[in-house]
């Protein structure tokens, strides 16, 4: 053997520790010779007992051993050392060319049955092939940690799946559902159909359609799925299955998260206006709960053709689709007459509106449903808006022409007006002058006001147009219509005490 191979050898083996066992002490010097050439730490025992206390505390990861040792001989050794550590490479030596020993050694899962006497060769063979098989599985072992390592932080939620048997799922996915550990998870999957959201044009089970199957029939294929995180929210997610080559019904499911593309109105509006609507409401149900807990208050705001009526109440019983809230008597008049009514509180965003089921008035109860969040609080309104008498009259001048068209003010401010329109002229837009020329019946004498004004908005209803205008600055007029809305606002106060 020339030294060459021997030092390619000793580099093959650097870091690799080996444990040799022989009672012949003379076969142990002389054996010891070569193997000190390519290990860099050997360890020898003259007894399988002593071998195994040496094996446990060194952890060798290659054993050379004699099978005749007194009691114990080298092939039970070598049993129990593989029950230890597996991946420990064994060498049988034996004298006696016995095909029992060498089922026995195949059943013991040892590297090498070697007869003796072993020439250099021979033994150095081996150690070679037992070195290249601890590298390659260290390799192989090093490839799959890197896999895995992969697989488990990738920014997609992946599960690798037998059939319908779950082999991996990785920490995003357990993360995102919730699940301490593998087997939770897989326990969860058996149910994982119910967590797919109907949505337009989304995958999920429906009319004999079964979103697994399907997804493995045409691998491949990009889905949209929906699916509601811990919090309640709806996440949008493309799910993709790969099939694994050469491994029968192995598949990963992937689920890459585009929520943050706002692609799911796109799909169903009304589907996300319905979930908006859902989340608002147990939000809403939330702060109600932290509202009733602190005895807190909240004011409540109606009106009554424009005039604003607000009062404290507080809220008494308390469900998911129902709440129940106590106000004053003239409070509760404004909201039968309304069959809503707005909420503030500081805990709040923005004031919240609700539907009224009934009023109790012999126990001052007032049933509200349906609350959602509006985009404005009612404290904060900028002027007091008015509904004029019915028998007002406005005219509106659009581009030097008088607008042909049924005419009706909805509402007034000092700043502006609500106004309902049988047509509009062609061209009439946002952002367009007009004049509008307004005459109120207050008292005996008739209030009069024209002014210059801008279209704000314009909304075609089913039959009409709702236009809003916002007046141009002028002091006299202002100081008209500030006269107007008060006294009309005392009017409107008086009528209401009077229903």
């Amino acid at each position: 053997m020339s030294k060459e191979k021997i030092l390619e050898l000793s580099k093959k083996a650097e870091g690799l520790k080996l444990l040799y066992v022989e009672d012949n002490k003379g076969l142990q010097q002389q054996a010891l010779k070569v193997f000190g050439k390519i290990f860099q730490d050997v360890t020898t025992s003259d007894s399988a007992e002593e071998a195994l206390a040496s094996f446990k505390r060194n952890q060798p990861h290659v054993v050379i051993t004699d099978i005749s040792m007194g009691k114990l001989n080298g092939l039970e050794m070598a049993k129990i050392m593989k029950k230890i550590e597996p991946s420990t490479k064994i060498i049988i030596t034996s004298a006696y060319d016995d095909k029992e020993y060498l089922f026995e050694a195949i059943e013991a899962n040892v590297s090498k049955f070697l007869k003796k006497p072993i020439s250099i060769v021979t033994l150095i063979e081996a150690i070679e092939k037992v070195t290249d098989e601890i590298h390659f599985e260290k390799n192989k072992d090093l490839f799959e940690r890197y896999v895995q390592d992969v697989f488990q932080y990738q920014d997609s939620m992946l599960i690798l799946l037998r059939g319908e048997e779950i082999l991996i799922a990785n920490k995003k996915c357990l993360d995102f559902f919730s699940q301490d550990s593998l087997e939770d998870f897989r326990e969860f999957f058996l149910g994982f159909d119910k967590f797919f959201l109907k949505h337009n044009n989304f995958l999920y089970n429906h009319d004999d359609i079964d979103w697994l199957k399907s997804v493995k029939e045409d691998n491949g294929r990009l889905f949209n799925v929906k699916i509601a995180d811990k919090e309640g929210s709806s996440r949008h997610f493309i799910l993709k299955a790969y099939k694994i080559p050469k491994k029968e019904e192995t598949f990963i499911l992937s689920f890459d998260d585009i929520t943050e593309l706002n692609l799911l109105a796109v799909y169903d509006k009304n589907a996300m206006q319905q979930e908006k609507q859902k989340n608002q409401k147990k939000i809403i149900y939330n702060i109600f709960e932290i509202i009733k807990r602190n005895n807190s208050n909240i004011r409540v705001y109606n009106s009554y053709k424009g005039v604003m009526i607000s009062n404290v109440a507080v809220l008494g019983e308390l469900g998911k689709d129902e709440a129940v809230l106590q106000t004053q008597y003239i409070q509760q008049k404004a909201i039968k007459i309304n069959n809503y009514l707005m909420i503030e509180s500081e805990l709040f965003p923005t004031a919240v509106i609700c539907d009224v089921t009934k009023v109790d008035f012999e126990n001052g109860q007032v049933y509200i449903k349906n609350y959602k969040f509006i985009d404005h609080n009612p404290s904060e309104q900028e002027y007091m808006r008015v509904e004029p008498e019915e028998n007002h009259k406005v005219t509106m001048f659009f581009d030097g022409r008088k607008i042909l068209a049924d005419t009706k003010i909805l509402d007034v401010s000092v700043g502006g007006a609500k106004i309902l329109l049988s047509l509009v002229p062609a061209g009439f837009k946002v952002g367009d002058d007009v004049i509008v020329d307004m005459v109120f019946a207050m008292g005996a004498k008739p209030f009069i006001v024209n002014t210059k004004a801008k279209v704000k908005s314009l909304d075609e209803l089913k039959k009409e147009f709702e236009v809003i205008l916002i007046f141009e600055y002028d002091s006299n007029i202002k100081k008209l219509l500030t006269e107007y809305v008060a006294n009309r606002q005392m009017a409107l106060i008086r009528e209401f005490k009077k229903l």
